[in-house]
């Protein structure tokens, strides 16, 4: 475990496990690196080093009073690959996380990346916009933000609660929410406004590296039509895998598939 500092007085938490091929992975909302562990526990007898960064706000790194959007989290993302000196990494997005990891190749040249994962990402939009009429309706993230800071414990339960396909045990669910509740309550509220506002579509022009999209047909939080689809049309040499028995947290609910496509397509 490593600290790295993206600016004066803010550092974000870094893991390290295993050897080989490089994955950095970008945890979502409203969780930490900690959501990847059934990938953190098999990857590395495969040959791939995984890295996990807590996102700032999140999880173990520093949780300032400042704006969080995309450009923020993908500035300390370069700052970090930075200090890493890394070079051709997979870099893997979670949810928020894709969308963290589309804004990096659009705002810093892909710099060290030699491939992308999406998985289950929230990328490229999300809410309507006028030529995006299908999109989900905007008051959805605003009342999220608005319930980080009236009852955030529910806001958390209630997530981790709609991320499954096949009920999960409580003690899962448990583990997740708890994850959440570590996260700044500022952080939280913002980043979903941010999610609500983005419109990434401009970026992925800017993504010419081999991308592998993990999205499921029944994800609830980011619809397979809304995002995955409008990824593979919009990402020129990218691969769509439709992942079936699952729902949000593909990451879990379908781990052995999905650890099986990331240490072929790192590879």
């Amino acid at each position: 475990m490593t600290r790295i500092e993206v600016e004066n007085g803010v550092e974000l938490l870094v893991e390290n496990w295993g050897s080989g091929t490089p994955i950095v992975f970008v945890h979502g909302w409203p969780l930490s690196h900690r959501m990847f562990e059934y990938q953190y526990i098999q990857l590395p007898r495969e040959g791939i080093q995984c890295i996990g960064i807590d996102l700032r706000g999140y999880g173990q790194s520093s949780k300032p009073w400042s704006e969080y959007d995309f450009d923020m989290f993908a500035d300390d993302l370069k700052n970090v690959l930075d200090e890493l000196d890394l070079e051709d990494v997979v870099l893997a997005g979670f949810s928020m996380g894709g969308g963290v990891v589309t804004r990096y190749m659009g705002r810093h040249n892909g710099d060290h990346v030699g491939k992308v994962v999406m998985i289950g990402a929230a990328s490229p939009v999300l809410a309507k916009k006028s030529d995006f009429p299908e999109g989900v309706d905007e008051d959805a993230f605003m009342d999220l933000a608005k319930g980080c800071y009236e009852d955030r414990a529910k806001v958390s339960s209630d997530f981790a609660s709609s991320m499954f396909h096949s009920e999960p045990s409580p003690e899962l669910k448990g583990w997740l929410q708890n994850m959440s509740m570590e996260s700044s309550p500022q952080a939280m509220a913002d980043s979903i406004e941010a999610v609500g506002e983005m419109d990434l579509r401009s970026d992925l022009a800017d993504i010419s590296v081999p991308t592998l999209i993990c999205h499921s047909i029944h994800d609830q939080a980011c619809p397979f039509e809304l995002t995955a689809e409008k990824l593979h049309e919009g990402i020129e040499n990218s691969e769509l895998v439709r992942f079936e028995e699952s729902e949000h947290a593909l990451f879990y609910e379908e781990r052995e598939k999905l650890n099986e496509k990331l240490v072929e397509f790192a590879q």
